[in-house]
Parts: C-alpha cells; sequence; structure tokens
C-alpha cells in the first residue's frame, strides 16, 4: 500500500472530522431511533425561464452542501442547445470551447480532467475522436443530448455518498422519470441550425413521450435526438515554440534561440451527425419499491479534413539564410522572421491534407432499486458504461514542392509568409507521402452499489447513511499506422481544388496566406482506399490502465434549530494496473505494472439559517483526483533524430488536496439571491514533466515523464447576484476570482492548468404569457492548458441570445444565436509571449430557428 505524506493542517482537519463521524457512529447505534413525521413537501408548478430560476434556486436554498443548478424551463428544452454551454452561467465554472461548441468543464480553476461528470450519480464513458488526443478523464459534453436532461447539479464541496475523484467539484447530470410526469406526454422540436463560416444549414430534431399505466405503477419514457452540423474552422497555426541552435546556410550558428518549429493556414472542416436515444422504464408496486432503469445510447460521426500549407524550418534539409533576432524579456533572444533557402536533398514545402473517418459511440446502463422498509431504506445500483471511437481511418497525404519561402511573426495574432513559387498552382507540389493511420479508444467501467438509509435522533443527527461500491473501470488505447507510399507518381494538380474565396477573410492581414491548392478529398478517399493498406500497431502510443476500486461510506444529516448539513467519510482502496509495450523497438513486451493506494476523505457541510432568507455556509473536506490516464501509462514514444521523447509514469500519485468553503446566501426574494463563497485548496502535488536520459534503440535520448511535484494553493472568491426586477423582466450576474500559485520540481513559480484568474457571467430575461428572451454574455481570462500545444489561451468572450415566440400553449417558435459578436480563439505557446502564437481561429456564428412542441 502507497504511503503518503500529510502536512500538520490536513492531518488535524482529517482527525477531527473523522473522529466525529466514528463518535456520531457509536452513539447512533447505542440509541433507539425515533421515525420522524412525514412532512408534506410544497410542489411548485411554474414554467418558463423564470420557473427555472426558481427551482434552482431552490436546489441551491436547500441542499446541505455547497450547490449550483440549473434546471430545464420545460419539458424537453433546456436553456442551451449544448449542456457544457449552460454550465459555463454557473458561478465558478468555466467551459473549453472545440469548434464554437463548448465541451469540457472546468471548475474553480482546477483542469478538466480534476471535475466528475455523473449521469444520475454513476459515470459515463466518454472517448475522443482526434488522432493525437491525450487520453484524459475529463467528460466529453458532445456526447450528451441537452433534450434528455432535466437538470444539472454542480457539487463544489463533497458528500461522502457521492463519487470521489474530484478536486474542482462534481456536476450530476438529472433525467426525467415516467412516473413524475403525465401520462402521453410528447414533447419535441424542430429546428434549422445555420453556421455562417460553412455557410450551411442542418436539420435538428428531437421528440420524446413518457407513458404510465392507469394505476401508475409502471411507466416507460423515450426520447431521441438527431443533430447535424456541417462547420469550418479557419485557423493560422504554429507550433514547436522552443529554445534551440539556429545552424545558417553560411554556418553561422545561433544558439539558445526560442523559434517555431512551423506552420500553416488551415482550414478544418467536419460534418457532425449525432443520434441519441434514452430509454427510462419505472416500476413502483407499491410505496415501498421503486425500480428504474435507463439506457442512453449516444452515436457522433465526424467525419472530417484538415487542410494546410506548411512552412517548415530545416524540412528536407533546408536551411535559413536569412533571420531576423530580438531579446525578449520573457524568453531572451527569440527569432521572429526568417527565410529559408531551397533544399538541395528534396522538397522543403509541404501542402499537407488530412482525411478522417472518426466515430464516437457513448453507452450506458443503469438499474436502481429502492426500498423503503419500516427503520432502513435500502438502495440498489447496478450498470455498465462505455465510451468508444476514434479514427477509423486517418489518411495523411503530403504535396512537396521546393521553394525560397519565408515567415514574419513579429504581428500579434498574425503569421505572415511569402513564397518564391504559387501555392495555389498544383502543378508545382508532388505527391511526398500518403499514409494511413487510425486510432481506437475503449474506456468503460462496471459498477455495483449498495447504500443503506435510516432516521435517527442522535444529538444533532437526523439520519445516518451507508455504503459500499465497487467499480472495475478500463482504459485502452491503441494507434495502428502503415508505411507511406511515396512512389504513386501523383501530382496535386489531378487532385486540386480552389479554396474558398472567404478563407480567413476577417482573419490576419495582406501578408497571411488565404489562397493555396487544397486537395479533393472525396478523390483521395476513393483512390487512396483502393490501394490496399497493411496496418501495424503502433506500439508506442498503445496501452491499457485498469483500475478496481473499492469505496465505501458513512455519512449522518445534522438537523437542529437553524442548523443543518451531513458529516461524514469515505475510504476508498484503488488497485490500478498499466499496460504498454515496453523495450526496444522491434522487440518490444507487452508488460504490466501494478500499483495501489489508499484514500481517506472525510467531509463536513454546514447551513446555518441565520434568518428566514440568509444561509450561512461552512465546508471542510479532503479530496483526490486521479492522473489523467496518458500520464499513468508506462508507454514511451521518441524521434532518434532529435534524441527527444515521452513517455508516462505508471507510479504516478493522484492529486490530494483538503478544500475549505465559507460562504453566505440572502434569498430577498423567489427568484431573488445575492451570494458570495471564498474558497480555498491546499494541494498536496500537482504533477510536472520531468527530463532523464534514457538509451532506447543504443542511442542516448532525453524523455520527459510526469512527476509527482510540489504542492500549491488555489483560491478564489465567487459573487454571485439574481434578481426579477420587475414583471416578468430579471437579471443574473456572476463573478468569480480564482488565486492559484504552485512551484514546480526546482522551486520556481508555474501556472496551473485550466486556472482563469476571472470569470465572469451576465444574463437578462424577460418573459410574459406570448414570448420569453434571453441575452447572456460570458468572459474568462486566458489561462495554460497544461499541454505543449495549443499551450496559453487568450481571454475569451461570448455572446449567446434566445427568443421563443408562444403560438399557444403546445407550439412555440424559437429564434436562437451563438457568439453573436463571432469572437474568435487565440492561443500562444506561453503566457506574456504573444508573438509565439499557437493558433487564432474563427468558429463564425451559429443560428438555430424552428419550432417546439409540448402536447
Amino acid at each position: 500500500m502507497q504511503k503518503f505524506k500529510l502536512n500538520k493542517v490536513n492531518w488535524a482537519v482529517q482527525s477531527v472530522l473523522v473522529a466525529s463521524a466514528l463518535s456520531f457512529t457509536q452513539a447512533a447505534v447505542a440509541e433507539e431511533t425515533k421515525k420522524a413525521s412525514t412532512e408534506e413537501v410544497e410542489t411548485i408548478q411554474v414554467r418558463g425561464i423564470r420557473g427555472s430560476v426558481v427551482k434552482s434556486l431552490n436546489t441551491k436554498r436547500f441542499s446541505n452542501s455547497i450547490v449550483d443548478a440549473v434546471t430545464a424551463e420545460d419539458i424537453g428544452k433546456f436553456p442551451d442547445q449544448n449542456v457544457a454551454e449552460s454550465l459555463q452561467r454557473i458561478t465558478g465554472v468555466s467551459i473549453t470551447r472545440n469548434f464554437g461548441e463548448g465541451e469540457r468543464v472546468s471548475i474553480r480553476g482546477t483542469t478538466e480532467s480534476q471535475n466528475r461528470t455523473l449521469l444520475n450519480g454513476q459515470a459515463v464513458g466518454s472517448a475522443d475522436w482526434w488522432t493525437n488526443s491525450a487520453a484524459n478523464r475529463g467528460f466529453n459534453y458532445t456526447m450528451l443530448p441537452s433534450e434528455i436532461v432535466s437538470g444539472l447539479e454542480v457539487y463544489k464541496s463533497p458528500e461522502a455518498d457521492i463519487d470521489e475523484g474530484s478536486i474542482g467539484g462534481t456536476v450530476i447530470v438529472r433525467t426525467r422519470q415516467p412516473l413524475d410526469m403525465e401520462a402521453g406526454k410528447i414533447a419535441g422540436s424542430v429546428l434549422a441550425q445555420h453556421s455562417d463560416v460553412s455557410g450551411e444549414t442542418d436539420p435538428v430534431v428531437s421528440g420524446m413521450y413518457s407513458w404510465k399505466n392507469e394505476d401508475e405503477t409502471f411507466g416507460a419514457m423515450v426520447s431521441v435526438v438527431r443533430q447535424e452540423r456541417s462547420l469550418r474552422r479557419d485557423g493560422i497555426e504554429s507550433w514547436s515554440w522552443a529554445h534551440r541552435d539556429i545552424t545558417m546556410a553560411d554556418g553561422t550558428v545561433h544558439e539558445n534561440v526560442y523559434s517555431s518549429g512551423g506552420g500553416g493556414s488551415a482550414m478544418f472542416s467536419q460534418e457532425r451527425v449525432r443520434t441519441g436515444a434514452n430509454l427510462t422504464l419505472q416500476y413502483r408496486p407499491s410505496d415501498t419499491i421503486d425500480v428504474v432503469f435507463n439506457a442512453l445510447d449516444s452515436t457522433m460521426e465526424m467525419d472530417n479534413e484538415n487542410q494546410n500549407f506548411l512552412w517548415l524550418p530545416e524540412y528536407g534539409g533546408s536551411q535559413y539564410t536569412d533571420v531576423t533576432i530580438i531579446d525578449h524579456k520573457k524568453v531572451g533572444k527569440m527569432l521572429i522572421a526568417g527565410t529559408l533557402g531551397e533544399s538541395a536533398d528534396g522538397n522543403n514545402i509541404l501542402d499537407e491534407t488530412k482525411v478522417r473517418n472518426s466515430e464516437l459511440k457513448t453507452k450506458s446502463y443503469d438499474l436502481k432499486v429502492d426500498h423503503q422498509g419500516d427503520v432502513w431504506q435500502s438502495s440498489m445500483h447496478f450498470g455498465y458504461t462505455e465510451g468508444t471511437g476514434g479514427s477509423q481511418q486517418d489518411r495523411s497525404v503530403g504535396w512537396g514542392g521546393n521553394s525560397v519561402h519565408g515567415y514574419d511573426a513579429s504581428s500579434v495574432e498574425d503569421m505572415k509568409t511569402w513564397y518564391e513559387k504559387d501555392p495555389a498552382d498544383g502543378t508545382l507540389w508532388n505527391l511526398d507521402f500518403l499514409r494511413y493511420d487510425s486510432n481506437d479508444a475503449k474506456d468503460d467501467e462496471h459498477y455495483v452499489q449498495f447504500d443503506f438509509e435510516r432516521e435517527i435522533d442522535v444529538a444533532i443527527f437526523s439520519a445516518i447513511k451507508m455504503g459500499v461500491k465497487y467499480r472495475d473501470h478500463t482504459r485502452f488505447n491503441t494507434k495502428h499506422t502503415t508505411d507511406a507510399k511515396t512512389d504513386l507518381g501523383w501530382s496535386l494538380a489531378d487532385y486540386s481544388l480552389d479554396m474558398p474565396s472567404d478563407f480567413l477573410s476577417d482573419q490576419g492581414s495582406s501578408g497571411t496566406l488565404r489562397d493555396y491548392a487544397i486537395t479533393d478529398s472525396d478523390k483521395i478517399r476513393r483512390e487512396g482506399d483502393a490501394l490496399g493498406w497493411d496496418y501495424r500497431v503502433l506500439k508506442a502510443s498503445t496501452f491499457e490502465i485498469e483500475e478496481k476500486i473499492l469505496a465505501g461510506y458513512i455519512k449522518a444529516d445534522i438537523e437542529a434549530d437553524g442548523l443543518r448539513g451531513n458529516l461524514g467519510v469515505r475510504i476508498v482502496q484503488t488497485d490500478q494496473s498499466s499496460s504498454a509495450y515496453v523495450g526496444e523497438t522491434g522487440a518490444e513486451v507487452w508488460s504490466t505494472q501494478d500499483s495501489d493506494y489508499f484514500d481517506i476523505l472525510p467531509s463536513l457541510n454546514l447551513a446555518v439559517d441565520l434568518s428566514d432568507d440568509v444561509v450561512l455556509r461552512f465546508s471542510a473536506a479532503r479530496v483526490m483526483s486521479r492522473p489523467d490516464y496518458a500520464d499513468m501509462t508506462s508507454s514511451t514514444s521518441y524521434n532518434k533524430e532529435t534524441q527527444t521523447g515521452s513517455g508516462g509514469n505508471p507510479n504516478i500519485d493522484p492529486y490530494r488536496a483538503t478544500q475549505f468553503d465559507l460562504g453566505i446566501e440572502w434569498y430577498f426574494s423567489e427568484a431573488g439571491i445575492f451570494s458570495a463563497a471564498f474558497f480555498h485548496k491546499d494541494v498536496q502535488s500537482f504533477i510536472d514533466a520531468k527530463a532523464g536520459l534514457e538509451v532506447h534503440e543504443g542511442v542516448e535520448i532525453l524523455i520527459n515523464r510526469p512527476v509527482n511535484g510540489k504542492g500549491g494553493t488555489i483560491q478564489g472568491l465567487e459573487l454571485g447576484y439574481q434578481q426579477e426586477i420587475y414583471e416578468g423582466f430579471g437579471v443574473s450576474a456572476n463573478y468569480t476570482y480564482v488565486d492559484g500559485e504552485a512551484k514546480d520540481a526546482d522551486g520556481n513559480d508555474v501556472t496551473i492548468p485550466g486556472n482563469s484568474d476571472h470569470t465572469i457571467n451576465l444574463s437578462a430575461y424577460y418573459e410574459n404569457d406570448v414570448i420569453s428572451g434571453r441575452i447572456s454574455y460570458n468572459f474568462r481570462t486566458g489561462y495554460d492548458t497544461g499541454r505543449g500545444w495549443p499551450g496559453y489561451v487568450d481571454d475569451y468572450g461570448q455572446v449567446d441570445a434566445n427568443l421563443t415566440y408562444n403560438i399557444n400553449e403546445n407550439l412555440a417558435l424559437v429564434l436562437e444565436g451563438v457568439n453573436l459578436t463571432n469572437e474568435k480563439t487565440f492561443s500562444y505557446q506561453e503566457e506574456g509571449v504573444k508573438n509565439a502564437l499557437t493558433g487564432l481561429y474563427a468558429d463564425g456564428r451559429r443560428y438555430v430557428a424552428g419550432v417546439r412542441f409540448n402536447f
């Protein structure tokens, strides 16, 4: 069993909380329990925007923990087309976007993989489509249809009966149950979505039907959704900014210069087709038994292509003939412009196209049986979830040419280039290579859970709950590749298409490359696929991680005059195995390394009713988050020519932290609140990258591997305000400040991945019996992604709006706009060096219009 160190403060907190939990448990066993009288629960029958606001505030107000919520405005109508984009409206929550859609969620300055997403309290498997995506634990929200969601709850402070694995917070996605709905209920929408960059309009269709028998003992609900989206993203890119020695054509050497490894003008396009189905069956033969079965099946087809005309310093043996080097206050000598001569050995320019067939699947099957006995309430939970997919065929075709060319990175948000030969003339570019790759991932989990709860009357404790859960989780990644075909004699002139005239129309400058010969992807698919390919396993990128997790918990609800909350402890044993190919190239052996670790995770949540309208909250807890799968693997990939590489570390420890929260909430009206909260997270160890020399194939190679680094803190302040101003008009605003401090192995200050210092959300809504509308603005300051590329993402703000016109009580016209101000995403290699551009992307605006129905 692995041991870990705790500082004195952390140990004191854990000791007090664990001792308190054990003390009240012994008293509870000795005391004779008293069954509390049944209290009538008020049912709030509200609809529309204001109705969802009231429901969300009630969830927050009456929770025992620090919780925020988003509730569907009506059956089948969630506030946003994308669930992640609704989550960003919550204080302390920020999202990362890919191709104009919210995809990953970060909470309170932590990375996406340090937060958990649970569907009705259980894990959901997800994978990624991109071949080079690092296997991480963050949930991919593009796989979750918003139509099936009734509400979202964000737990910022943990409770002992909620699965461990998050430092920032846990998102619980709730779906509806048929016995709680009207019999014969039908709801849905027929919409059209227009993307202004691609110029395409696509259908979005959804429907839901709920049924129950006359006795209301059995019900069934089914919902389906099909969404199509033709997207295009225009981008200016560069990568691999690092300190390197620059050797000129005349033999001059400029040492330790911060420079780029290449770049290009990229046009990405994708045809997304998401098909989702959700089935819920509910059986309630008596007041004491409730059986619910949930099944989710979501598929995303994501065929795509990426066209990019690349400049690659020293590609094909080309060398600089002229450079412009400046002194930058942060990185020192920096090469911001250069001219590259023709290559004596071959081509020095690459017009590259990626043509991919990609598909992702997410499945979830969950059975829950609740029984209400005379004393004990018990629950049994069984389930399986699976996320699979990737790029089934990733065709890389490179057209090469030899030309004097140059680039200029002196302007922020631009990369100027020039070429002696015309990039738009397909006759100048001939086939350099054609290669096929594939990437397949599987993320699955079996789980079984038993929970037992009863009312007690022991001091301030009103109920006791305990349970045990077993999870068997596996993540498998494998990549395949082929030898490149280089002797086909193809010319781009026979496969070229014209670049769209509006490519990069509002990005860069007159010096930005906007016109080059692009590849006919359909023709490449036909002729390339017909050639026949012998795939082999790319062993350096193939691995399997298996985690067997046994957790038990005990929790007591606190209830006294003006005081409520819970006190508990969760105990977790994790047995882990990491398998990969290790050894010399050509003689690799599939090897498995085992490790285990043990965690005691106490938690305390208190809510004090200072008055009828004011709630004071305090929480303290020990939390943990497991490393990303890519960090845990024992695999290694490297390049003998550059003598560099990277790998994983199967012995790496999880992130562990002690956290505290203090907040106050003033509910001055049914739909009004002012709140303030301070949070502090003392993180025991962040994960750093450590470089070391290793011998591979008889060559000493510098390999970067993740290691447990020094600790740090994440602390911040959340402010929230929400109010109905006058007769249907309301506003909402929140602000989050996060201060993150961490050190690397050498004691230097480092940025914390995913941490934006400032996040702001502003919304205003209006509704009456006929129309309702909302306009929202979301802003977050820049943050470090924690990955070498794209590096640091600059400040980003976006305006969204929606409008609904009710034709009658059953039909409504809908109009929505996303990114109305046409904001662009800008990233650069590291904070403070904006000239080291890694990406400037335009995803454009999106508009949705159509009809919603509800019968």
